[in-house]
């Protein structure tokens, strides 16, 4: 059995309770072989962590009840959970498209989830559910990383980075692939940064599975951008027609100025991306302050070469 790490264990507890709750007493060797979840630490896991899920105040009729007895277990809900869940309609919207999501990834065409995404769906007034699309990663390219994952298998992929505007072929071993803010990603560990590294699937041009085995180093970071200490920052101003970059782009503060733009901070770990975007805002962004590095005739120079191109 797969040594689970502690985000797996919580993901597979998740899926547990459920179903151990529409048993008449569940024995602990049939849910350690459904779930595929190590026996030695299932019991702990319900009656420790289980068994201390609730809601404030915390007192019994607000937490999940973990009965053990004679290898048996049995969960019954706290009285909190019969309560009408109460949501407003961006909450309600939020979770059918999340829910739509994990649909989409399983496949499943009927289950529990299809019949709670149904109800949900009909209260807001959407009979035929959400299209949700996950961007435009090869299929191919998805089950390669997915087998990867499974057997802890070297990959090696050509990767185009759109930060600086140029293809590598490096080693990595995947740990997580995951969808965000509707593209596809892959967590894993570059050996040719000798470091964590978050890929956008759809930008692998090339990708081989290698013989070469490697040992897991967790669960992967989930996040498609993360910003390092030593990256340098920049802080612009933006007019209000270019709000829509602290929507788009990870930033580390924004404030509100006098005449409805915005002052934004962001960490840079590639100048050429950063030309991108000022040539793109043009007069809606002008360069407040910037670490040494970045040059402050940035956008002058990536214009000149667009032109030259053109001529």
């Amino acid at each position: 059995m797969k040594r689970l790490n502690a985000s797996e264990r919580v993901a597979r507890l998740l899926a547990i309770i459920p179903w151990v709750a529409s048993q008449s007493g569940a024995h602990l060797e049939e849910i350690a072989e459904r779930f595929d979840y190590p026996r030695k630490h299932l019991e702990a896991d319900l009656l420790e962590v289980v068994g201390m899920v609730g809601v404030y105040p915390f007192t019994p009729d607000t937490q999940i009840e973990v009965v053990l007895d004679d290898d048996r277990v049995w969960i019954h809900y706290a009285d909190w959970f019969a309560r009408p869940l109460r949501l407003s309609s961006e909450q309600a919207m939020s979770l059918l498209a999340a829910g739509e999501s994990v649909l989409e990834l399983s496949g499943e065409e009927s289950g529990p989830l299809l019949g709670g995404l149904t109800k949900l769906g009909a209260a807001l007034g959407i009979d035929k559910g959400l299209e949700i699309r996950l961007g435009s990663a090869p299929e191919e390219t998805l089950d390669l990383l997915r087998s990867a994952i499974t057997d802890n298998r070297v990959m090696q992929i050509t990767y185009y980075t759109y930060g600086r505007d140029e293809s590598t072929t490096r080693a990595i071993e995947p740990a997580r692939v995951f969808a965000d803010g509707g593209e596809w990603y892959v967590s894993a560990h570059c050996r040719q940064a000798n470091d964590e590294r978050v890929f956008r699937i759809d930008r692998i041009a090339e990708a081989t599975l290698l013989d070469e085995h490697f040992e897991s180093r967790g669960n992967g970071d989930t996040a498609s951008f993360s910003a390092r200490d030593d990256d340098p920052r920049i802080q612009l101003a933006l007019s209000s027609d270019a709000a829509w970059v602290i929507h788009q782009y990870p930033h580390e503060g924004v404030e509100e100025t006098a005449d409805g733009g915005y002052i934004v901070t962001l960490a840079i770990t590639a100048v050429p991306w950063l030309e991108r975007l000022l040539v793109r805002l043009g007069p809606a962004a002008q360069i407040v302050e910037a670490a040494p590095g970045i040059p402050v005739d940035l956008v002058r120079a990536s214009a000149s070469r667009v032109l030259a191109r053109y001529q």
